[in-house]
């Protein structure tokens, strides 16, 4: 401290002393003779010289007035006291979204979960602000001890690490953050330090508790196996580069591709507006809009490919497969002679809107069927059940009327299912290919022209679609156009 004002008087000898930082000022008081007669506005006002009033200690200054007033002096009593200036609050980044943080436990990071529904992460659109960024505070000025004012000290700035996949966006409404937007569809990676707006979901290693179902706006890359159960919706490709092991539900408006083994079977399917390729699928169902790739093998699979099959170095043994452009494989059925069916349609039946419609006829037909044999020979002879007693008259009646709704929807069903196969012609270029060898027990079809190998035959060998409603015209080998 250091003295910066001293006077003395009858009264007193008052020395006034200044902190280092300035904040703080302390009085050194000796009594003289006088000093019974010391004023509180006497010493008040020799203080105000240095200090501003509303800085003073004024229970200070009254304390000292009556310790002078009693022959007592003090050494040093702070009697005025600055204003530190306020810093002011970092700025801060505060997010709009649920974003994917590594590592992060999505059991932990709710009250409850269900755990093939753990939403770790939140689907972004282009365009979606996610953030804000909030400019820091400007602080408030302080004053020192003389009534010098002292500046205001700013907050800290965050330092946004982000790439292009954001945009930085400033609005003059508002004007105390900056809002961080959206440049591409996907989700927010927030790996504390940076953060980004990703494309693809990258899954490091098996789909399974950790991460739960996937419903994602932009590409999924699985680097192990889809565990039983578990399912992926993407709007883009579905790459999984080991193996489906059962019961999952496969969606894409784009690709989806399996390096290893499929397994399906009831509670699973694949349905991709583009491609689906895998390396060996067992008792899959798969509805694409362009072509299917069987790497080594299809087993008891049910397709319907908008383009065609091709499996050039494959088998495809059991089950069916609906395509337009034609269906290439290496080896068709086995030496069992497993049924396996292939299909020539048009592109309208191999929609899933024709495979609703073949659903619903076969369950009507299997309705009708069931009220044929509940009603017997009073369905031929309707004359009868007015005969009837009741309440045995009235149950016919309903069951007669029932049937006669019923069959009339399939009459209407069958129509509709007509219409759409006839609209349509099957493609003149479409055919069967087989490399190797078809066994008997293959069962080619187009239209009502029907098809079966009664031996096995060498390939490699190609099977061309009736003109019309003739037969099927066995030709030498003529490779599938490209799509």
């Amino acid at each position: 401290m250091r003295v910066i004002h001293r006077v003395q008087d009858n009264i007193k000898l008052l020395e006034l002393s200044v902190s280092d930082d300035r904040q703080k000022l302390f009085a050194r008081v000796v009594p003289q003779i006088d000093c019974h007669s010391a004023a509180v506005e006497d010493i008040r006002r020799e203080i105000e010289t240095i200090s501003p009033a509303e800085l003073l200690e004024e229970e200070v200054i009254y304390d000292i007035c009556l310790e002078l007033r009693q022959n007592k002096g003090c050494e040093s009593r702070r009697v005025a006291k600055g204003k530190e200036p306020e810093i002011g609050r970092d700025g801060k980044l505060v997010w709009l979204v649920r974003r994917f943080r590594p590592g992060a436990n999505g059991a932990e990071d709710r009250e409850f979960a269900d755990f093939f529904t753990l939403g770790l992460f939140e689907n972004i659109e282009a365009g979606r602000e996610i953030a804000r960024i909030y400019r820091p505070g400007t602080g408030a000025e302080g004053i020192d001890v003389q009534g010098k004012k002292i500046p205001a000290k700013p907050g800290k700035s965050f330092n946004a690490r982000c790439d292009n996949t954001v945009e930085l966006r400033s609005d003059p409404a508002h004007e105390n953050y900056t809002s961080v937007i959206a440049g591409n569809a996907g989700y927010v990676h927030d790996e504390g330090e940076k953060f980004s707006v990703r494309e693809t979901l990258h899954i490091s290693g098996n789909l399974d508790w950790n991460m739960g179902h996937i419903d994602f706006v932009g590409n999924v890359k699985v680097m192990g196996d889809v565990q039983k159960g578990f399912h992926i919706k993407a709007r883009g490709n579905i790459d999984v580069l080991g193996s489906a092991l059962g019961e999952n539900v496969l969606t894409s408006q784009r690709s989806i591709s399996i390096k290893g083994f499929h397994q399906g079977f009831e509670r699973s399917s694949v349905s991709a507006r583009e491609d689906y390729s895998v390396d060996i699928a067992h008792g899959v169902s798969a509805d694409v809009g362009g072509n299917i790739i069987i790497g080594k093998e299809a087993r008891d699979c049910l397709f319907r490919a908008g383009l065609g099959v091709r499996a050039p170095n494959a088998s495809f043994v059991g089950g069916s497969a609906w395509c337009v452009m034609g269906f290439e494989v290496k080896t068709l059925g086995n030496d069992a002679g497993v049924t396996t069916a292939i299909e020539l349609r048009n592109e309208l039946e191999v929609t899933k809107e024709y495979r609703v419609l073949s659903d619903t006829i076969r369950k009507h037909e299997t309705a009708v069927a069931a009220l044929e044999l509940h009603i017997g020979p009073y369905l031929k002879n309707r004359q009868r059940v007015p005969l009837l007693r009741n309440p045995f008259r009235a149950k016919m009646t309903d069951l007669i009327a029932k049937y006669d709704s019923v069959a009339q929807s399939l009459e209407k069903l069958r129509e509709q299912e007509r219409t759409m196969r006839e609209s349509r012609p099957v493609q003149d270029d479409a055919r069967v290919n087989v490399i190797g060898e078809a066994f008997p027990g293959v069962q080619l079809s187009a239209g009502d022209a029907q098809y079966t190998l009664a031996d096995r035959v060498p390939g490699p060998v190609t099977y061309r679609k009736p003109a019309q409603q003739g037969e099927w015209i066995v030709d030498k080998f003529q490779a599938m156009r490209k799509e």
